[in-house]
């Protein structure tokens, strides 16, 4: 699968894209990799499920509550949309997930290849 993924700092003026190739189709695995490429020195790790512990979807926020976390506060990201596609699919048959969201990247205002308006 190919994945797209397009993110904000907080010190940028406009998104920034990233793509890369992936067997795997979850939240994990982008949020992993994007923070592999943005900061190669650190592995980020989510917290472990624990069995026999809290119910699993409570247990999913509690490890995507820590992704957040980490993402706004070591990342330094403000916004974060993925998409992903199966082999021969276009971005326009996609859709983007948001696992962080500002302003203007919640406003839709990137077309799905990931080019500003103005620029199109």
């Amino acid at each position: 699968m190919r994945c797209l993924i397009r993110y904000q700092l907080r010190d940028e003026a406009s998104p920034a894209h990233h793509e890369f190739i992936t067997e795997a189709s979850d939240a994990e695995q982008v949020i992993r990799h994007l923070t592999e490429f943005l900061h190669p020195e650190v592995v980020f790790e989510f917290l472990p499920m624990q069995p026999g512990g809290k119910d699993s979807i409570t247990q999913l926020r509690a490890r995507m509550a820590h992704a957040r976390d980490y993402l706004e506060q070591y990342c330094g990201l403000q916004s974060l949309s993925y998409m992903l596609l199966p082999e021969g699919a276009t971005s326009a048959q996609g859709k983007w997930n948001s696992v962080l969201l500002s302003g203007q990247m919640a406003s839709g205002s990137l077309h799905p290849e990931g080019r500003d308006e103005d620029s199109a």
